[in-house]
């Protein structure tokens, strides 16, 4: 069983994989996504920095919204995903750099807009990023945030027993299972204001949920010693049954939040 959900520094993880996994979530979200532009007011001209870049998408969308008079930045922790990011193409006013979002390079006050997509459950010191996003922010300027709570994981048609030993064990895995209930702890903190943090469930198929979360979650429970193999298993022909009577049905709350400095 394949884990593609953990990104934090020092993750293992199958770096194709993962590429594959960041272009199926984005597919999954690309009618949303000039929603949260919108929302942060990203526009002609402004300088955005995107934390967790990934294979950058975000970044050449937004570099093409700012314009010729704008800059769009994307930073990522991973080498390969920033290679992979590179080589789909760097728009002129776009750059891609390897860096940590617990330590920024860039001076203060330097982006009209910062945006941390799925970050903050992934990296060691979140108050430490919260509080470098804040420090590049400029006055007025944004920041948007948003991440899974995956303590709040729904499951319909499996065992509840193992259910629990799953989505423990998934929470546990990653650097913060629970990085979407905490962003105004985070935020606050950090020193922003006007902080609106919405939550929402996203629903999946039994398809979608399987391959971007439920077999990294499995993965993590057998890890930790949680379930033994045929346990998941038996779980898992559960999960086939239900999805094959119609019954199946995953849900996760996610937090979007927007903070201005």
């Amino acid at each position: 069983m394949s884990d593609v959900t953990d990104f934090s520094i020092g993750a293992t993880g199958d770096a194709d994989a993962q590429i594959r996994y960041l272009d199926g979530v984005a597919r999954l979200g690309a009618q949303a996504k000039d929603a949260t532009f919108v929302m942060q007011g990203i526009e002609a001209n402004a300088r955005v920095l995107d934390c967790g870049c990934g294979v950058g998408d975000d970044v050449r969308a937004i570099a093409a919204r700012v314009g010729e008079g704008g800059e769009a930045i994307g930073i990522d922790a991973s080498e390969a995903l920033i290679a992979a990011a590179i080589a789909r193409g760097v728009p002129a006013n776009a750059r891609f750099l390897t860096g940590s979002a617990e330590a920024l390079p860039f001076p203060d006050r330097s982006f009209d807009a910062v945006r941390a997509e799925r970050l903050l459950q992934h990296v060691a010191e979140p108050q430490r990023a919260a509080n470098e996003m804040y420090r590049v922010v400029r006055p007025g300027g944004s920041l948007l945030a948003i991440d899974q709570d995956w303590q709040s994981i729904i499951i319909a048609g499996a065992d509840r027993s193992a259910t629990r030993k799953i989505v423990d064990a998934f929470v546990d895995s990653l650097a913060d299972g629970w990085a979407g209930r905490r962003h105004r702890e985070h935020c606050v903190a950090a020193g922003f204001t006007q902080i609106e943090s919405r939550p929402f469930v996203t629903s999946l198929s039994f398809a979608h949920a399987y391959a971007f979360v439920l077999e990294s979650a499995v993965a993590a429970a057998i890890r930790a010693g949680a379930l033994e193999r045929d346990e998941a298993d038996a779980w898992v022909r559960g999960l086939l049954a239900a999805d094959a009577r119609g019954t199946f049905f995953y849900g996760v709350t996610v937090f979007l939040t927007i903070a201005v400095r």
